[in-house]
């Protein structure tokens, strides 16, 4: 590579584009959890009013509402989920958007040592006295660091 260095890339910043406003389920799954929880409540008021009902037919109410409440409560697993959550994704958002442009510049620092690596003569001019080769790659690979990573 010749004696140039990469001038540092402008990257995203955070504030460069606003992410949408993260909330709860939305749409069809906000439709169907709500229900499934509407479904649980009415069945338990169903059960409330049979509490004088014979052992056999009980016991069948019971047996359906068990697979309505698993429904229900896996629902408002979802819809409390994601609330609890999103707080968290949005936080790790920000990270990674914080993090990209130094990425950008690891990746970009990578490419130049990789493509500035001693030829086979280089090596060989190492060995002999006062020749800096080495040296002289050993500064431009900080300087290049030092433009990519200021302070």
């Amino acid at each position: 590579m010749s004696g140039t260095t990469p001038e540092k890339r402008s990257g995203t910043t955070p504030g460069d584009k606003a992410s949408p406003p993260r909330s709860g389920l939305s749409g069809v799954p906000m439709v169907v959890a709500v229900g499934a929880v509407l479904v649980w409540l009415g069945f338990v008021i169903v059960l409330l009013t049979r509490t004088g009902t014979d052992s056999e037919q009980w016991t069948r109410l019971t047996f359906v509402f068990a697979s309505v409440q698993a429904l229900a409560f896996a629902a408002a697993g979802a819809l409390f989920g994601v609330t609890v959550q999103s707080a968290r994704v949005e936080k790790a958002e920000r990270a990674a958007e914080e993090n990209a442009e130094d990425a950008a510049n690891g990746r970009a620092l990578a490419a130049y040592t990789i493509a500035d690596e001693e030829t086979g003569e280089e090596t060989q001019l190492e060995s002999l006295p006062g020749a800096g080769a080495a040296d002289a790659v050993r500064r431009r690979h900080a300087e290049v660091a030092r433009r990519l990573f200021p302070g």
